[in-house]
C-alpha cells in the first residue's frame, strides 16, 4: 500500500491535467485503430506501475472485448449489444483511464494549481468539485460494504426482484452522508481560510520531476502519432 501511494505522489498535479486533456483530444482525434491501442496500453501500463493492477486489468479486458467486438464482430453481422455503446466505450476509454490516474494523484497536488489562478470564483468551484468527488466516491464505497453486511446486496435474485428498495438502499444513506461531507469541507475551508482575499501557499508541491518529463514526451509522442496517422 505504502509502495503505491508513493508511486502516485511522485506524479505532479500538472502531469495530470496535461493527460486528462490531451487524452480528450487524442480521443477525438485518432483515427487509425493501432496508434489508437498503442495509447491506450501506454495509460494501462503507466496506471498498473503507479500501483493499480486491478483497474488496469479492468481497463484491458474492456478495450479488448471493445476492440473485437466492433472490428471483428460487428462486420459479421452480430449487433447486439448496440454498436453505438462498444463505440462510445472504444473512444471514451482513454479520457476514463486518465481521468483515474488524475483522481488517484493527491487532490491538493491539484488544488495547488487552480489555487494560482486570477479567478477567485471559478477558482473556488473547482477546489469544492475537486475535494467532494473522490469523498463521495468513498462514502460510497463505504454505504455498499454496509448494504452488504447486511444482507443487502449479498443475494443477487433479491437485488434483481426488488430493484426499488435495494436502490432506496443506496440512495437514502447517500443523501445523508454527502450533506454531512459538504458541511465537513465547508466547515474545513473556513477554518483553512479559504474566504481570505490573501496569498495561498500550498503544502505540495508541483515541481516536474524526472517521471513527469518521461510521461509527457511518451503521452505526446503516442499521441500525436494517433491523431495524424
Amino acid at each position: 500500500m505504502k509502495t503505491k501511494v508513493n508511486k502516485i505522489k511522485d506524479i505532479s498535479g500538472i502531469t495530470g491535467l496535461f493527460l486528462i486533456v490531451f487524452s480528450c483530444v487524442v480521443s477525438l482525434c485518432s483515427t487509425d485503430i493501432f496508434p489508437h491501442a498503442l495509447f491506450v496500453l501506454w495509460l494501462i501500463c503507466l496506471l498498473f506501475y503507479v500501483g493499480y493492477p486491478k483497474q488496469s486489468g479492468i481497463y484491458l479486458i474492456i478495450y479488448i472485448i471493445t476492440f473485437v467486438w466492433l472490428f471483428y464482430l460487428v462486420p459479421i453481422g452480430i449487433e447486439f449489444p448496440s454498436p453505438m455503446i462498444m463505440g462510445m466505450l472504444y473512444k471514451f476509454i482513454i479520457p476514463f483511464i486518465a481521468a483515474n490516474l488524475l483522481l488517484n494523484i493527491p487532490s491538493g497536488k491539484v488544488i495547488a494549481i487552480f489555487q494560482k489562478m486570477p479567478f477567485r470564483n471559478i477558482t473556488l468551484i473547482l477546489i469544492i468539485m475537486i475535494r467532494f468527488a473522490p469523498t463521495v466516491a468513498g462514502e460510497f464505497g463505504t454505504v455498499m460494504e454496509a448494504m452488504t453486511i447486511r444482507g443487502f446486496l449479498g443475494d443477487a435474485k433479491k437485488v434483481f426482484l426488488h430493484p426499488l428498495k435495494t436502490l432506496e438502499y443506496a440512495i437514502v444513506p447517500m443523501i445523508f452522508r454527502s450533506i454531512k461531507t459538504g458541511d465537513e469541507l465547508s466547515a474545513a475551508a473556513v477554518i483553512k481560510g479559504v474566504d481570505n482575499p490573501c496569498k495561498k501557499e500550498s503544502y505540495y508541491s508541483n515541481r516536474f520531476g524526472y517521471f513527469d518529463y518521461f510521461i509527457i514526451i511518451i503521452s505526446t509522442g503516442i499521441g500525436i502519432l494517433a491523431i495524424f496517422n
